[in-house]
């Protein structure tokens, strides 16, 4: 708006002040402001970020599906499941558990206020992008890993079939209770078409949270048992008759125990698996050998410490021709998953060997554990246990021929004390089987009660059983027994004891309980009026004790022979038990995990029993067989490296003039603690 001035004309002086008048701005019609070119563009704009936020909305719609599709309606629990193990492991630092969702929430964020700012179209298509990746990315990952390990239980129709049937056979897991697995290895021929196959080995395996320990129990495939639905027949059968469930059922039939899960591997499977981890080291206790000609299974395994691959892996686990066939067959698959356990760290770092192990195990192995939030407690419960406290029990029992068929039998005692001591491997003194003869007379009492009311007889047996050898001792009168039959009253780990008591006293039986009459521990016995004052003669004494006699130069002349031959420096002992002899020195050379080549060398002995137990000397210092032992004990000067199973040293091993020593027992622990100290702490130079 401006003004003017208003002069008259000769005078100098203003007249007036005008303003000029406003002038109002036309009045443009809505529709032709949008034809201006200014407005043409602020429109364009407009409808590109609405497109933009609708491609966002599409991309974050489409990452969610392709998320939900790769994982299921477990994507949750999977995830989580995935996390927690990468932690466990020690992949992700555990400040990453919450660290990772907040990053990915504050990307978002991010990611949302440059799209909502007037950025540039590219800044914005390349947060698009980011949004994209970082929602995809996770679901494709997941779905991948959790693909391959769903791979495990439905590779096909058939498998998620059997494992359906299974999986109604198992008991569901409890939070904070132990976890039962049992582990099947089925044999299958591939002459006969459609082969049902037959279970070669039923194993169950026990992680218990609360003792930190892990336990196997091993039942004999040629155990007489009932099968549900087919009758008396071998525990084996129950597999060809019904496949893994019919071999869940009657196993927890048999033993009473819930089984929470499974897996089943063939011998293939076993032999790839093994292989794929690039061996097995195990300490072999003596040569296993049969020739091709023979009508056994082919075997050539030297002993000593060594890589077993695939091949070798599998005929150790399932030789059974010797003189304990299936007994000793389970010890070994025991000691085989015993030491593949103790090396698990050699495999766990290597992702790419995780990987293909898990393609493996998808390939071949049966298992309802087939997806990753049902493998989560089996591994949270793997970290958590002691590895260095895993425990064996093996249930053995006579051998007789029942209609031309030979089975192994057991008592229900037998079958409950393995029971026990499978729950309780702490508590156990012995694992049950052929061990328990090795008990001396002189571990055990025996307290004679007459009961016959006949004066003196108690006595008289009490003297009598005490000229034996037996810690006998007559108590007095029995306040009340009513039987005629004299009674030998033993808790389970001394069946055998009072049986051989019990032949000694004929006719007697013997009456199995938790503990004895009156709690007091050992053998009591009620002398009855059948009892006619004399023992037996003995049909046949027990084995005889174990006395280790110091100051011994058993085979010193070969140990020094030996010792100018072999690159590594040997130690023997000076202690010696009688009947004790050497069956084999070997010399040989052990590939270390890194790749070289060390020297080693190992001496097997045999027990008047028929057992084996090994001396092993080697150049390498820290194999996985001395790694995390149970605890470590100072005898003599000497550090000695103690490894348990349950109550029974299984190895003692120690480090001198940069070479490593052990004394390996045998497989069923036959040799005392006390023998296995004392010859270890009298190793000397051999010469």
């Amino acid at each position: 708006m401006g003004e003017y001035r208003v002069y008259r004309v000769g005078e100098p002086g203003v007249v007036r002040v005008a303003r000029r008048p406003e002038v109002p701005a036309p009045i443009v019609p809505p529709r032709a402001r949008a034809a201006r070119p200014g407005a043409r563009r602020s429109r364009l704009a407009g409808l590109a970020r609405g497109l933009g936020l609708a491609a966002a909305a599409a991309l974050v719609a489409a990452a969610a599906w392709m998320a939900w599709r790769a994982v299921g309606r477990d994507v949750v629990a999977n995830a989580d499941a995935a996390l927690a193990l990468a932690r466990l492991s020690g992949r992700l630092p555990g400040w990453s558990y919450v660290a990772a969702p907040a990053a990915l929430v504050a990307l978002l964020a991010g990611v949302t206020a440059l799209l909502a700012s007037r950025r540039h179209l590219a800044l914005r298509a390349a947060g698009l992008l980011v949004v994209a990746v970082v929602l995809a990315a996770p679901g494709f990952a997941l779905g991948y890993a959790n693909g391959l390990v769903g791979a495990v239980g439905g590779r096909s129709e058939d498998v998620r079939q059997v494992v359906e049937e299974t999986r109604r056979q198992l008991r569901p897991e409890l939070p904070g209770q132990p976890l039962n697995i049992l582990l099947i290895g089925a044999d299958h021929s591939e002459r006969v078409p459609d082969d049902p196959g037959r279970s070669d080995t039923q194993l169950l395996v026990r992680l218990d949270p609360a003792t930190k320990t892990i336990s196997m129990l091993s039942l004999p495939r040629d155990l007489r048992v009932y099968i549900p639905g087919v009758g008396y027949n071998k525990m084996n059968a129950a597999y060809t008759y019904g496949g893994p469930a019919l071999a869940v059922r009657t196993f927890s039939e048999v033993t009473g125990l819930p089984i929470n899960h499974f897996i089943e591997v063939d011998f293939s499977g076993f032999w790839h698996i093994v292989n794929l981890l690039g061996g097995v080291y195990v300490p072999v206790d003596r040569r296993y050998y049969n020739p091709e000609s023979s009508s056994y299974k082919s075997i050539d395994i030297e002993p000593g410490y060594q890589l077993l691959d695939g091949h070798d892996a599998l005929d150790f686990v399932r030789f059974r021709h010797d003189q304990y066939g299936d007994f000793n067959r389970m010890r070994r698959q025991q000691l085989f998953l015993r030491e593949l356990q103790r090396q698990s760290g050699r495999w766990s770092s290597d992702w790419r060997r995780v990987v293909r192990l898990i393609r493996a195990v998808t390939r071949e192995t049966k298992s309802d554990l087939d997806s990753l939030q049902r493998l989560k407690r089996l591994v949270e419960l793997a970290f958590e246990v002691d590895t260095s406290r895993v425990y064996q029990t093996h249930l053995e029992g006579d051998t007789p021929t029942i209609d031309g068929v030979s089975y192994v039998v057991a008592s229900e005692a037998q079958v409950a004390e393995a029971v026990q001591h499978f729950l309780h491997p702490e508590r156990a003194p012995v694992a049950p089987g052929r061990r328990e003869a090795r008990i001396t007379k002189a571990m055990f009492t025996v307290r004679v009660y007459n009961g016959s009311g006949v004066a003196g007889l108690g006595t008289a047996a009490a003297q009598q059983l005490a000229a034996l050898g037996y810690r006998a001792e007559a108590v007095g009168d029995a306040f009340e027994f009513p039987g005629t039959v004299t009674a030998v009253y033993a808790p389970p780990d001394l069946e055998a004891q009072a049986q051989a008591v019990a032949d000694l006293l004929q006719p007697a039986e013997v009456r199995v309980v938790g503990r004895g009459p009156l709690a007091v521990d050992g053998l009591t016995v009620y002398v009855a009026s059948s009892f006619d004052g004399t023992v037996a003669p003995p049909a046949g004494d027990e084995s005889p004790a174990q006395v280790l006699l110091d100051g011994q130069d058993y085979e010193a002349d070969a140990w020094a022979q030996w010792d100018l031959e072999t690159p590594v420096r040997l130690e023997r002992p000076r202690a010696w038990v009688p009947g004790f002899v050497y069956e084999q020195f070997r010399a040989y050379k052990v590939p270390t995990t890194d790749g070289r080549q060390r020297a080693a060398a190992v001496a097997v002995v045999r027990t008047p029993a028929g057992g084996y137990w090994t001396i092993q000397a080697m150049r390498w210092l820290d194999p996985p067989a001395v790694a995390r032992p149970t605890t470590v004990k100072r005898v003599g000067g000497r550090r000695l490296l103690l490894f348990y199973q349950g109550s029974r040293l299984e190895r003692v091993a120690w480090k001198r003039h940069g070479t490593l020593y052990w004394v390996q027992n045998t497989l069923d622990l036959e040799l005392s603690n006390e023998v296995m100290l004392g010859l270890a702490a009298s190793f000397t130079p051999a010469r």
